[in-house]
């Protein structure tokens, strides 16, 4: 059976809502959010609940899980942002389209491997980290 191309499926109990009948100026996380919303909401949250780098997660309608380091740009159509992995050591740049955001969460940084994951609040303390990995990637490696 063949499907015209301009059909997109979506996953199971997401639902297509037509462009006139969405409430609202258009996606919820939006330009706006990544620049005036979202820093100050982590700076915030850590005041509140005493955390120095907190751990923030992007989910996308895909069910991908994005670990936030630091927004890298903005525009008027997606968000570039710095992401980890709990599965790699690496960073990796990801630009997502503000209509692709599900959710956005924010969570006191409190086991070891969650560390790397956690948001760039300040740059002292990320050089910190970078530092203090780096040491222990050398001392691992003359075991």
């Amino acid at each position: 059976m063949t499907q015209p191309s301009r059909v997109i499926y979506l996953p199971p109990g997401v639902a297509a809502v037509p462009a006139a009948a969405a409430t609202g100026n258009g996606a919820p996380f939006d330009r706006n959010f990544f620049e005036n919303v979202l820093p100050p909401a982590i700076a915030a949250f850590c005041s509140q609940v005493n955390c120095e780098v907190p751990v923030v997660e992007l989910t996308t309608i895909d069910g991908v899980t994005h670990y936030v380091n630091g927004i890298s740009g903005v525009a008027d159509q997606w968000v570039a942002l710095q992401t980890s992995s709990p599965d790699h050591e690496h960073t990796t740049q990801v630009f997502i389209p503000y209509q692709t955001i599900f959710r956005v969460e924010i969570h006191p940084e409190h086991d070891a491997r969650r560390h790397r994951l956690g948001f760039i609040t300040d740059l002292p303390s990320a050089a910190k980290r970078t530092s203090t990995r780096a040491t222990r990637r050398a001392a691992a490696r003359k075991e």
